[in-house]
C-alpha cells in the first residue's frame, strides 16, 4: 500500500517533537536537527509509492538516523565554530530544567558514549521508543538493543558513581 501526503504529514507530527529530542542529542544544533528532519521526510516521500504506511515511523526514524551520521561526520570535518540563531528552538524537554552546567556535562556525557550505544539510549530516554521500535528502525535484533542500552547505562552509571556518592555523604 502506497503512503500518501496525509499519512506522511500525521507521522511527522507524531514524531517532530521526540525525534527533535533525540536529534538534538546526536547533533546539538537546532538547525542542523531540523534540516535532517525534514530531510528524511523528504526521502521517505521520495520512494512513497512502495513505503508500507504501518512502517512509516521507523523508516522516517531510520532515514534520520542515517542523515545525523551523515551530518556528525561533516561536523567533525568542519573547523569553524556555528554560528547560533536565536530564533531556533530550544531542545525539548528534560534540558530546560538543566543549568548550563549540568547541560555541558550530559552532553559530554553522551559523547564518551560509542555511537552505536548513544543512539539507542537517546533513542529510548529521548524519543520514548520501546526496544522494539528501536530494534525496527535500527534494523537490528530487540536483543541487541538491549543490550546496547545497557552497556551505555552502566558506563553513564560508572562516570558518574563518584558524584552521587560524594553528593550523598554531604
Amino acid at each position: 500500500m502506497a503512503l500518501d501526503d496525509a499519512q506522511l504529514a500525521a507521522c511527522y507530527r507524531r514524531l517532530e517533537r521526540p525525534l527533535y529530542n533525540a536529534l538534538y542529542r546526536l547533533l546539538w544544533e537546532p538547525q542542523a536537527c531540523m534540516d535532517v528532519m525534514h530531510d528524511a521526510c523528504l526521502a521517505v516521500w521520495a520512494k512513497r509509492a512502495t513505503v508500507d504506511a504501518a512502517r512509516v515511523d521507523a523508516l522516517v526514524t531510520a532515514a534520520a538516523l542515517n542523515l545525523a551520521r551523515n551530518e556528525r561526520r561533516w561536523q567533525s570535518l568542519r573547523h569553524w565554530l556555528p554560528w547560533r540563531d536565536e530564533s531556533l528552538p530550544e531542545p525539548l524537554g528534560e534540558d530546560s530544567a538543566l543549568s548550563k552546567a549540568e547541560a555541558t556535562e550530559l552532553r559530554a556525557a553522551l559523547a564518551a558514549l560509542p555511537e552505536r550505544e548513544r543512539e539507542v539510549l537517546v533513542l529510548a530516554e529521548f524519543m520514548g521508543l520501546s526496544t522494539a521500535e528501536i530494534a525496527e528502525a535500527l534494523d537490528i535484533p530487540p536483543g541487541t538493543v538491549g543490550s546496547r542500552r545497557h552497556h551505555a547505562v552502566k558506563k553513564l552509571a560508572q562516570r558518574y558513581a563518584p558524584a552521587i556518592g560524594a553528593a550523598r555523604d554531604a
